[in-house]
């Protein structure tokens, strides 16, 4: 072929073969640039399965708009000689550069993001890709990820052209992809794909956990002296531990590679959306050097530098306070104490009537009106069920309310204005008191409405699996360990889908460890936190956790960062910032579809 010119295209050089052709170089005269041309040419263009394979892999691939997946430009024929033609990458594949040990994490969790980002649009148009492996993976020189080789995709009820069959076939004995008797790379399959089972787009996901496990360790996941004794080991046998072969690489991504290759697919992560959001959420931390703060910690610790320096610094301390103690007792009289009386509001009078807001529809403003006027909570429930309402109920405004003071069953009465709830508690009645903060722990958030009774079905919640929460109120930065913390669910979050936790869910928190500066340098520690329960669709708490996985110790807790009035000294992150917050332990919900 090289030398040819077909309609525009000059072959200039070949670059390699795939399992369902050859692919060159070739020049577009037209429109002056470098394209890739895949050709299907002899007996594997005579046969009209790899025909019909070839064509569908074109049609797939251009139906997707994606950085990540390469851009097919046109499908051509001449003779008995068909020509795919595709943009030129100049890069390598990722089969190329996985070196011995593995790749960085950075550089990995760079490309996965990517990777996963691609293969969610995919899925998203109905298309399983079912041959994901390192040589379908090409990295531009820019770092750029490009997802190549649809030949084997599999076209769901969803996508556009779902009337395309596709027999998945048992494997036989075969060491690359084969088409007719093998559907995909045999080190790459998922159990599912291997037993010729009907596949989804959570078969993907398992060979992106073994393509991510190749890139952090070097090494695969499932291997055999032959093709029959590596599907044997997909089907039969764990992947060794990650910590075993790669023992820097943080126990929370082994977790999230960990998932994506259990065997049983209802196990796994169940959306390559969730992929992407635990990954994207390990590349922050990595990005933030937090991710690695545990084990940097625990070096300093083991050092013998540290020790000494630790014990430097105690001797230090130790003549130093009782310096210290030796001025203050010595020179200070005892403080004076400043008593203040503070005289008790005015109660209001029984039969007084109620300030009224002067617009007869009741709006945000207007509940923020009467609480300023300490209207009974009682009084501010019925002019609720008896007006007009316009309420602004988004998650922005629940915060804000919450911040005011507003009572956790006035806003559920802003949710259902014609809903009678349970009469308020005796303190109702009397003025509202509103704590200052620091004094007390935060009222609760408003719970959502509780599913009603009919045709609710079991939801099971993996562990781990991620949903987006955000600030109720600022974090102080002189936060003291202990103190709780308010967030809300940002999306209603969804499995299989039904809402399971549903938007403006409440979800507690605490401190789990206050900043401390660094001493001599070295120690100290970021203000973080910790993540406790958060309020499912059916009123259950259902606990969480502020990291994928708990580290080996346990604990799963997170630095304090983010939001614009994070700039503040006095605030640690405004309210409004948004994290990640993860399910701890497998839980069940009851839910409607």
């Amino acid at each position: 072929m090289v030398g040819r010119t077909v309609l525009h295209y000059q072959f200039l050089e070949k670059l390699g073969a795939g399992g369902m052709g050859d692919i060159y170089k070739a020049r577009d005269t037209r429109l002056n640039r470098f394209v890739a041309i895949k050709v299907l040419a002899g007996d594997s263009a005579a046969e009209p399965e790899r025909r019909r394979r070839f064509i569908q892999e074109a049609q797939a691939a251009s139906g997707l708009n994606h950085p990540h997946i390469i851009v097919i430009h046109d499908i051509i024929s001449e003779g008995e000689t068909e020509f795919m033609v595709m943009e030129y990458v100049t890069g390598k594949t990722l089969a190329d550069l996985i070196p011995k040990g593995g790749l960085r994490v950075p550089q990995a969790l760079k490309y996965a993001v990517q990777m996963t980002g691609a293969l969610s649009t995919a899925h998203a148009a109905g298309i399983v890709h079912r041959d994901l492996k390192p040589g379908n993976v090409m990295i531009t020189d820019s770092g750029l990820v490009k997802i190549l080789d649809f030949g084997l995709a599999k076209l769901t009820d969803r996508g556009p052209m779902s009337q395309v069959g596709d027999a998945t076939q048992t494997i036989a004995d075969a060491p690359l992809t084969v088409e007719g008797s093998i559907v995909g790379t045999v080190s790459y399959m998922s159990p599912e794909q291997a037993q010729g089972k009907k596949v989804d787009s959570r078969s993907d996901i398992f060979s992106l956990g073994v393509v991510l496990y190749e890139m952090v360790t070097g090494s695969r996941a499932f291997g055999g002296d032959s093709a029959l004794s590596t599907l044997s080991a997909i089907l039969r046998d764990e992947a060794k531990p990650i910590a075993e072969i790669a023992p820097d690489v943080p126990p929370q991504l082994e977790q999230v590679i960990t998932r994506c290759l259990r065997k049983n697919p209802d196990h796994r992560w169940q959306t390559m959306n969730d992929v992407q959001m635990a990954l994207n959420a390990l590349k922050h931390e990595s990005d933030s050097g937090m991710l690695y703060e545990d084990r940097i910690r625990a070096d300093k610790k083991s050092s013998p530098v540290a020790v000494i320096g630790i014990a430097a610094g105690l001797i230090i301390a130790l003549a130093g306070a009782g310096s210290w103690w030796w001025t203050t007792h010595r020179k200070l009289a005892p403080p004076t104490v400043e008593l203040r009386v503070t005289p008790p509001p005015a109660p209001i009078v029984p039969g007084t009537p109620a300030p009224v807001p002067s617009d007869s529809t009741l709006t945000n403003e207007s509940i923020l009106e009467m609480l300023q006027a300490k209207v009974p909570t009682g009084v501010i429930l019925s002019h609720i069920r008896s007006s007009r309402t316009n309420f602004n109920l988004s998650t922005d405004e629940i915060i804000r309310l919450a911040k005011a003071g507003v009572p956790e069953t006035v806003i559920e009465q802003m949710h259902h204005p014609r809903r009678a709830l349970a009469a308020p508690s005796t303190a109702a009645s009397a003025p509202e008191q509103h704590p200052a903060p620091t004094t007390k722990p935060p009222a609760p958030l408003p719970s959502p409405e509780p599913v009603s009774a009919g045709q609710a079905v079991s939801i099971t919640i993996p562990d781990g699996s991620p949903f987006r929460i955000a600030l109720a109120d600022d974090i102080p930065a002189d936060a003291a360990e202990g103190q709780a913390l308010r967030f809300v669910a940002v999306d209603d979050f969804r499995i299989k889908n039904a809402v399971v936790i549903a938007n403006g869910a409440p979800v507690t928190g605490a401190i789990a460890e206050t900043g401390k500066k660094k001493f001599l340098g070295m120690g100290g520690s970021k203000l973080s936190f910790r993540l406790m329960q958060v309020n499912a669709v059916d009123g259950r708490k259902l606990n969480v956790r502020a990291t994928p996985a708990r580290r080996p110790d346990g604990s799963a807790h997170r630095p304090v960062e983010g939001g614009s009035r994070a700039k503040l000294k006095e605030i640690a992150a405004g309210a409004g910032t948004e994290y990640l917050a993860y399910t701890d332990g497998e839980q069940t919900v009851s839910a409607h579809k």
